[in-house]
């Protein structure tokens, strides 16, 4: 009786220790394994300009990077209406030619059209773009990592596309208010000319 008890508590441990074992690894993979995802949304410097951005958003460097698609993605599918023109499909760039090494949390950034454009060619489904990828600088050889994203352009029906490139709009003050400046400082030239 003594001995059975034994044995079970054992054979309880050994199995708390392969838990811990497993949940330890799982915790290192997920702090130093790369996650690769493709997604649009509106370009904040751009009204009306919708970008596709891939991202890095995992802990770990990714390479040979490549992309596999539910259906072809349109590039320079322009137009807030929809055109009457189908946008032409996406034939070059780093989602057809893949990217051989993205940091993390470093994004690249591609512009890919208006609603009414993109709306046209993609209509209300989802595409689906699958990246397979390694973890780069590995000294061992896990094998492929993949993640799988979903791109929609319904969403950006009726969405904000105000100007909010506030860098260019400073800029565009200073600059009218230079030239006030100087017209008052010939105005003052000027008159002070004209007293003597």
């Amino acid at each position: 009786m003594q001995i059975e008890w034994v044995n079970w508590v054992s054979v309880f441990m050994a199995l708390i220790a392969t838990a811990s074992t497993i949940i330890t690894y799982a915790v290192y993979r997920s702090s130093t394994d790369p996650e690769v995802i493709v997604y649009a949304d509106t370009d904040k410097k751009r009204p009306s300009v919708i970008i596709l951005i891939i991202e890095n958003i995992g802990k770990g460097p990714a390479e040979n990077i490549s992309f596999k698609t539910s259906r072809e993605l349109p590039e320079k599918a322009f137009g807030i209406k929809e055109p009457d023109d189908m946008p032409k499909a996406m034939s070059s760039g780093p989602i057809t030619t893949g990217i051989p090494y993205l940091a993390p949390s470093q994004k690249i950034i591609i512009t890919w059209g208006q609603y009414g454009g993109l709306k046209k060619y993609i209509g209300r489904d989802n595409i689906v773009v699958k990246a397979q990828y390694k973890r780069a600088n590995s000294k061992f050889r896990f094998k492929e990592l993949d993640s799988s994203s979903q791109i929609f352009v319904e969403a950006f029906y009726q969405t904000d596309i105000s100007d909010l490139n506030w860098d260019r709009k400073i800029s565009e003050t200073l600059i009218k208010t230079n030239e006030q400046l100087q017209n008052i400082d010939k105005a003052i030239k000027k008159l002070g000319s004209e007293e003597v």
